[in-house]
């Protein structure tokens, strides 16, 4: 009984009041609230501050809370020890990851893996690296595949997944699609397509050339990788963008790739999972499908 309480007070927690809290554990609202006031007689202590139909945590609450992600993440790795006894005839992984990692890298492993474990659900979760991070701690995935500064690194174990490398792309029959190498002076003066600022690559990209003390020049921005690579295609201008957004182009010959030399630009890929959390389950064959190294 006490365990449906907490899954019960989690499920508030997690979806921010007692309606949104209904779906997620298939209960009324009104037994959801009978299950918290049993919690609460049982503890002794108020767990919410009511005002209206709006809820806050009380101190109390806030260490249930804790405690109480603890136990989920617990229930979630018994059945998942169960289910890798059982040669994971059932179960579930889920993943969340950036749209880069999402669309480009992810495809070939989820196939790999959903041929090799018919059975077990799976669940991609496209968001940005704080989004990822929130869901692994409400427990709401299991693994995040991220990119970027991870905000608070305490609460996970990170694991390196692989290195990423951004390159200028051109039209077919731009000057600089014959050269192997070019270096950033060589890229000042010419019309650059990007991603919109404040975006995670053109961060990365005015953080280079600010490094070595040189401008660029841009004519355009654009929100998608596929749109921006689509505009370079048609001769509007280059680019800089992540090498591995760029393998289908690479392969048909739709664009030139020219690698960066000097400074590379780079960022890492990492695998993120909740620091009390076991690597069992679906996530150890995952994770080695993309090759991470968990020892």
């Amino acid at each position: 009984m006490l365990v449906d309480q907490l899954k019960a007070f989690h499920a508030v927690v997690t979806h921010g009041g007692f309606e949104r809290a209904t779906a997620s554990i298939q209960l009324s609202q009104p037994a959801i609230s009978i299950r918290i006031k049993q919690l609460e007689k049982h503890l002794g202590v108020d767990l919410f501050n009511r005002v209206g139909k709006r809820v806050h945590l009380t101190d109390a609450g806030r260490i249930v809370e804790e405690y109480a992600t603890r136990l989920m993440i617990l229930l979630t790795e018994m059945n998942e020890a169960i289910d890798e006894l059982k040669g994971l005839q059932r179960g579930q992984l889920r993943c969340g990851a950036p749209t880069t990692i999402a669309v480009h890298l992810l495809p070939r492993p989820l196939v790999q893996f959903k041929k090799k474990f018919p059975n077990v659900e799976i669940k991609l979760l496209v968001g940005s690296t704080a989004e990822a991070e929130k869901k692994i701690l409400a427990d709401e995935l299991d693994i995040g595949l991220v990119a970027g500064t991870i905000n608070n690194p305490r609460h996970f174990k990170v694991f390196h997944y692989l290195t990423d490398e951004f390159v200028l792309i051109t039209p077919l029959d731009h000057p600089l699609a014959k050269f192997h190498r070019v270096s950033l002076k060589q890229m000042v003066n010419i019309p650059l397509i990007l991603r919109e600022k404040d975006s995670l690559p053109r961060s990365i990209i005015d953080e280079s050339f600010r490094a070595a003390g040189l401008s660029y020049r841009c004519i355009m921005e654009i929100a998608t990788s596929e749109a921006l690579k689509r505009a370079v295609a048609e001769g509007l201008g280059c680019s800089i963008i992540s090498l591995c957004s760029i393998g289908m182009e690479r392969k048909t010959g739709a664009l030139a790739c020219v690698r960066i030399s000097g400074t590379p630009i780079k960022r890492e890929f990492q695998a993120i999972i909740h620091k009390d959390k076991t690597i069992s389950g679906p996530i150890k064959p995952f994770l080695e499908l993309l090759n991470v190294k968990i020892n």
